[in-house]
């Protein structure tokens, strides 16, 4: 008896599309440091796919008086075996996030990933990334750590806004 393949075209990206696009905006967190932050989500491979980018500049600090960058790329996928969209996520400090979408706290407004592996980082610690829709034109991301014996805080923090292509 062989596997049946999966449909990809059968994937629900509803949820998905207030999400998609090119964003701008700034954010704190990280020390308290401010940031400027650059960001997309783009369909890819056929829809089958989102692939999520962001880029983020942090100001100088006294710890950090050359500021810091920030740069993370990942692929939001359907599993559709087990019914749960997953976002992958590589950053330039060496983690790797694999996050599972937490359908129960989700809508259209409102993503919430919570991580189910993290690697290169403390053991047992665990992460949230939510993406809250404030308009049809602006998103919040808020990015929360928790330590082992400790409650979830936000370590990050940023105002997206859409950037509409205006050439023709």
């Amino acid at each position: 008896m062989g596997l049946k393949p999966v449909d990809a075209q059968d994937i629900q990206w509803n949820r998905f599309n207030f999400i998609i696009g090119y964003w701008n905006g700034s954010g704190t967190g990280f020390g308290n440091s401010k940031s400027e932050i650059v960001a997309s989500y783009n369909f890819v491979l056929d829809g089958k796919y989102i692939e999520v980018n962001h880029h983020s500049e942090f100001t100088p600090t006294p710890k950090k008086p050359e500021g810091e960058i920030h740069d993370d790329w990942g692929i939001i996928s359907f599993d559709k075996h087990n019914g749960k969209y997953i976002y992958r996520q590589f950053n330039n400090e060496g983690y790797y996030n694999q996050y599972v979408l937490n359908d129960s706290l989700s809508n259209d407004n409102l993503l919430i990933f919570e991580t189910e592996l993290m690697e290169n980082f403390v053991i047992g610690s665990k992460a949230k990334f939510t993406i809250k829709r404030i308009n049809e034109m602006e998103m919040e991301t808020i990015f929360e750590l928790y330590f082992p014996g400790k409650e979830y805080a936000t370590y990050g923090k940023n105002k997206l806004i859409r950037q509409v292509d205006t050439e023709e």
